[in-house]
């Protein structure tokens, strides 16, 4: 979700699957209402320099996700530098997709300080 590392400077790309998923679990199991819900979503989005929507039509299966490959579509239209993530089963494994790396936070962060 990460455009342009440089300098310790990035524009925030937010992929929908990704927000959508996040809204499913602020609700479910972090037991926000919808109204709290909203906000985050809407406080991230005003922090995104762009929200790449999903793909139309099926993703390429790459991860064993179907889920995750539709993130994985989302950020090659994306065209992004980095997709951070902390799925260690199905996205990290992969290191590099469509010309962008996958990444943790941590190791996103260590990228941005050097």
């Amino acid at each position: 979700m990460i455009e342009e590392a440089i300098n310790g400077s990035f524009d925030l790309v937010l992929l929908q699957p990704s927000l959508d998923e996040l809204a499913r679990i602020l609700t479910t199991k972090l037991d926000f209402n919808p109204e709290q819900s909203l906000e985050v979503l809407e406080l991230l989005t005003d922090l995104a320099s762009a929200v790449q929507p999903a793909p139309d039509g099926p993703a390429e299966p790459v991860s064993g996700d179907p889920d995750d490959d539709l993130i994985l579509a989302c950020a090659a239209e994306a065209e992004l530098d980095a997709l951070v993530s902390g799925d260690r089963r199905h996205l990290l494994p992969l290191e590099v997709h469509a010309g962008f790396r996958i990444v943790t936070p941590q190791a996103f962060l260590a990228d941005l300080r050097s």
